[in-house]
């Protein structure tokens, strides 16, 4: 017995000294990773896409990373196999993209930033900060060399082996191999970086469209195939496009015909990785080019607010002054609107441009019908975006007539502006079931009003092409055929029928009601741990929105428990010890649940901080 008691005390204390000295090593690393008020970060964490995860210089796990998080030295970012991340430096405009399936390690040698590129590919864009002479040189290492990219735009890939495949889309780049020999890559070349040095094997193919360091812009409404053309393969091969979702991805979509250097490919908006492979009439693979990934982005010509299509404007003045308002998009870098008196376009009124504006009036203009358009130049492209030809009419001869008769005619009512006072709330609006639009508008200096006759329509449509809705108040409620957006006009009206007022149409976008974001168990990581008298407190974050919210146990698959609550935290008694799965959803207040949360581990230990009562003392009698 004695001796078993020896045992169990030795075990004892070496367990302790495990977990004593696992618990200062990780609290030891903790805080050297998280004092940093010295350091200054290599850089910042830009655009995220799916789940990225990096894994600090001295732990072993890894952790989700975010926008806006710095970066240290001898960190580590690695994607899934959806997931990109841009990586802004510090102090300059240079970046880079991580591509999926990817892992990169960013380190600070000699006064330059190192990137190891252990797995996957990335695109860096150093050329936009050559010219700071005080930003820290960028350079790839690899087991066979060294290639500085301080002065290029480039894409890089991890090949076979140890080798890196270098391609330069513009600028220069140099690369050092292990022998010290120093080559420099320019504008368009490839090269591979292996055990033997820098090889230029795929430089004879020379790509002429699309644009390798640009996206292709195409008209959101009219998406044309993607032309692709170059030089550098056999005369007599046929050449394949390959393309995919990924690098490692590529399947054949079109071949051009033997001897030909062009060919068209149906591309979707997206991004899409290609190659072009070329082989002989008995099958034989001659050559093939690099991976190229290239975005086919949507453009939109500015959404279009007033004059709607063949709208007739009443005009009460000779000449008349006519307001073109749009909206444009956020990438538009100029606007031109161009204005015609004829149907074959020779007779130009104007033409104007604009950067930032969302209205222009256009004076002088006599009776007649007009044609006109609306064209976006984007920031990085320099294909226009025609929007579509339109027309509207100018008529005011009646009024003009009206105008010169006795004074004992009876005037006609004037037209006078009808000004919308919408909310901003309202011109973007939520649904949840059936699509509807609902709006109020308001009106000044109106007399005699004794109707509103609404007009709602989509951007396709003319408002006469539509029927108009009369009402008696000035609000209106009312079904669309689907999400998306709607010009609304309105037109005052008195007893008799006769318009009094006109307003300037308005844009409203209907759009499905988003659901809520899922909660989360608070802390955020690892196992929820219950208490040793087998209480569980559990806490989640509130969400914006959420009426009460839902709690599920389960237990090996099977669920035990669905509760629901107002509040954000509870206290779970009575369950027997074991590992338990919680899941927390919310649910907004037209009954929908939230997105669907992550289960999470709930621990509840089989032993007990209680202590048994003790006899104290006996008494017999």
């Amino acid at each position: 017995m004695k001796n078993q008691w020896k045992r169990l005390s030795i075990a004892a204390v070496s367990s302790s000294s495990v977990f004593a000295l696992t618990w200062f090593w990780y609290q030891s690393t903790g805080t050297q990773q998280n004092s940093h008020s010295n350091e200054k970060p290599l850089a910042y964490v830009g655009k995220v896409v799916d789940d990225i995860q990096r894994r600090q210089a001295t732990r072993l796990l890894w952790q989700l990373v975010n926008t806006g998080e710095p970066l240290y030295d001898g960190e580590a970012i690695r994607t899934s196999d959806r997931g990109e991340v841009r990586i802004q430096f510090t102090d300059s405009d240079r970046y880079l993209d991580l591509e999926p399936e990817s892992l990169i390690v960013i380190k600070k040698s000699q006064g330059e930033i190192a990137l190891d590129l252990m797995e996957g590919s990335l695109f860096v864009n150093a050329k936009a900060g050559a010219a700071d002479t005080n930003a820290p040189g960028l350079v790839l290492n690899s087991a066979n060399g060294k290639v500085d990219l301080s002065q290029a735009s480039a894409s890089l890939s991890k090949g076979s082996g140890n080798s890196v495949d270098v391609q330069v889309l513009e600028g220069k780049a140099s690369v050092k191999a292990k022998d010290g020999k120093s080559t420099e890559i320019s504008t368009g070349s490839f090269g591979a970086l292996g055990a033997t040095g820098l090889q230029f094997d795929k430089n004879a193919v020379k790509i002429l469209s699309p644009g390798l360091n640009k996206p292709v812009a195409m008209d959101a409404d009219d998406l044309q195939p993607t032309a692709f053309k170059w030089t550098g393969f056999p005369a007599d091969s046929q050449v394949a496009l390959w393309t995919g979702n990924s690098r490692r991805n590529l399947k054949p979509l079109v071949s051009a015909p033997a001897g030909e250097s062009a060919i068209t490919a149906a591309l979707s908006f997206g991004r899409h990785y290609w190659k072009l492979v070329a082989t002989s009439p008995t099958g034989e693979v001659l050559g093939e080019s690099p991976i190229y990934r290239t975005e086919i982005q949507a453009r939109y010509a500015p959404t279009v607010v007033f004059p709607t299509a063949d709208v007739e404007i009443p005009a009460n003045t000779d000449p008349f002054d006519m307001t073109f308002k749009w909206q444009k998009s956020d990438d538009t870098r100029q606007m031109t609107l161009q204005v015609w008196s004829d149907a074959g376009l020779t007779q130009p009124v104007t033409t104007k441009s604009f950067a930032a504006e969302d209205s222009y009036t256009l004076t002088g203009l006599k009776e007649g019908t007009y044609y006109w358009r609306m064209t976006s130049y984007f920031n990085d492209s320099d294909k226009p975006v025609l929007g579509k030809m339109q027309k509207f009419s100018v008529k005011y001869t009646e009024m003009l007539k009206e105008a010169t008769q006795a004074a004992a005619a009876p005037p006609k009512p004037e037209v006078q502006p009808l000004a919308f006072t919408m909310l901003e709330t309202q011109l973007t609006q939520y649904f949840v079931g059936a699509p509807k639009a609902d709006f109020t508008w308001g009106a000044s200096n109106l007399k005699n009003v004794s109707a509103y006759r609404v007009r709602l329509h989509d951007e396709t449509q003319s408002a006469e092409s539509v029927p108009a809705v009369e009402v008696k108040e000035n609000k209106f409620s009312g079904p669309v055929p689907k999400p998306g957006r709607y010009i609304a006009s309105i037109e005052a009206v008195d007893q008799n029928g006769q318009v009094v007022g006109a307003g300037t149409s308005q844009a409203v976008t209907v759009t499905p009601m988003p659901i809520l974001k899922s909660p989360g168990f608070i802390p955020a990581e690892g196992p929820l741990q219950a208490s040793m008298d087998g209480r569980s407190a559990l806490e989640w974050n509130g969400i914006e929105g959420a009426v009460d919210y839902e709690l599920v146990i389960k237990k090996d698959g099977k669920e035990l428990k669905r509760t629901k609550y107002k509040n954000t935290s509870t206290t779970i008694r009575n369950l027997l010890p074991g590992e338990y799965e919680v899941m927390i959803s919310a649910q907004d207040s037209f009954g929908r649940p939230s997105e669907a949360g992550t289960a999470r581990k709930l621990i509840v230990p089989d032993k007990s901080n209680l202590k048994a009562p003790t006899l104290k003392k006996i008494k017999v009698n």
